[in-house]
């Protein structure tokens, strides 16, 4: 010990160094040292990676079509073809198409609100009463989805990623 620690006090003098995973065969390496990222899942049903998935996508474009009169007329062009991106991002992609317990719908309705959410933030979209919005995508002012017009994802990270392709 070089240094002093002084009279009646301790000393304890501690070397950690590097700690890490050793996998030599690994093709994919993710450190989350901090923060609450989720790691990536795949869609647990194999079928939805064929023509369910596509068919899915598909209905949610049909879905967020309905708002077309609410957007901007500088997003009126790309509007479209940002939904299909955002539809791409793996973060968004395997969870959208899995409704889980939602009723009456086949993709993830309450992400997709979520999501129109932001874009009401970004001022893609102008119209940001969460009533209005509902009526417009399900035709019923009063319907479940329109709680979920009023609040981001709760997955920071599908947050982060689309507010990066929005820009």
């Amino acid at each position: 010990m070089q240094d002093d620690p002084g009279t009646g006090n301790t000393f304890t003098e501690i070397h950690i160094n590097n700690v890490e995973t050793f996998a030599p065969n690994a093709t994919t390496v993710v450190n989350n040292h901090y923060g609450d990222d989720k790691k990536l899942r795949v869609s647990s049903d194999v079928t939805l990676q064929g023509a369910e998935s596509v068919q899915r996508k598909a209905d949610i474009m049909q879905y967020v079509s309905s708002l077309k009169q609410y957007v901007t007329p500088e997003w009126s062009n790309r509007y479209e073809a940002t939904w299909q991106a955002i539809l791409r991002l793996p973060e968004v992609s395997y969870v959208v198409c899995e409704p889980g317990k939602q009723k009456d719908t086949t993709f993830n309705r309450n992400l997709v609100a979520n999501i129109i959410y932001i874009m009401c933030e970004k001022g893609i979209i102008t119209e940001a009463n969460a009533t209005t919005l509902a009526k417009a995508l399900e035709g019923d002012k009063d319907h479940p989805v329109r709680a979920r017009l009023r609040t981001r994802p709760e997955d920071s990270l599908i947050v982060e990623k689309i507010q990066s392709l929005i820009r």
